[in-house]
């Protein structure tokens, strides 16, 4: 079970299909390992269709006192949403869970970046949000960084800790944005997370300034 989890208006908005592409993979993936979040989506998704159903199918129409009692008394008698069922990923992605399935192929490789970390761009529809894999070795982290955007990350093994707390498998973070931060891998195997940034980071460190440039042409 997750430390982190995702914003409840996040999760509704994934539940209701209105998250942009890039978003929406994260968000799945942290539905995928986290029960806690998969319910949560389940639920939601329940309490629409029983909101149509006691409003007489009427999208338009108010629910009632009585009938939000009668939908949370259905919805707690349901059961806990299983987990998904297991997929064989392709090999060396054994850590990644199945929304990532369309996304890695043969030609998925990792690319080592300003050699610190490992990065995997990945290919979804639209061109607002960048979606990329990191993978950071033990003890390494990423460069002195803030936002000026949105930030999603959804850690798939290992762990890292930055400013903000520390972060395992299924923990979802939303970005600190001005804050900076600089996240370093736990202790143990390598840390891999899907990032998903709306605008390219600034690099606030001595060295990384002088990246910038390379940065907000998508280079690095």
């Amino acid at each position: 079970m997750s430390r982190h989890t995702a914003p409840d208006e996040l999760l509704l908005d994934y539940a209701a299909g209105t998250l942009a592409p890039g978003p929406s993979l994260a968000v799945a993936l942290h539905v995928a390992l986290d029960p806690v979040a998969r319910r949560t989506v389940a639920d939601l998704g329940a309490m629409a269709g029983l909101l149509l159903e006691d409003a007489g199918g009427a999208p338009g129409a108010a629910a009632d006192e009585g009938a939000l009692e009668r939908m949370l008394a259905r919805l707690d008698s349901e059961p806990v949403e299983p987990p998904p069922a297991p997929w064989s990923a392709p090999a060396g992605f054994e850590w990644a869970p199945a929304p990532l399935a369309r996304h890695l192929g043969p030609a998925s490789r990792w690319r080592r970046i300003l050699g610190k970390f490992d990065e995997i761009r990945l290919d979804v529809p639209g061109t607002h949000h960048r979606a990329s894999l990191l993978r950071l070795e033990p003890g390494h982290g990423l460069p002195m960084h803030r936002h000026v955007g949105e930030e999603y990350t959804v850690v798939l093994q290992g762990g890292y800790t930055d400013a903000t707390g520390n972060y395992g498998v299924g923990d979802f973070a939303v970005g600190p944005g001005p804050d900076q931060h600089e996240p370093v891998a736990d202790p143990g195997e390598p840390c891999i997370a899907l990032i998903v940034i709306d605008n390219p980071i600034v690099l606030t460190g001595s060295w990384g300034r002088w990246l910038n440039p390379l940065v907000r042409r998508g280079l690095i």
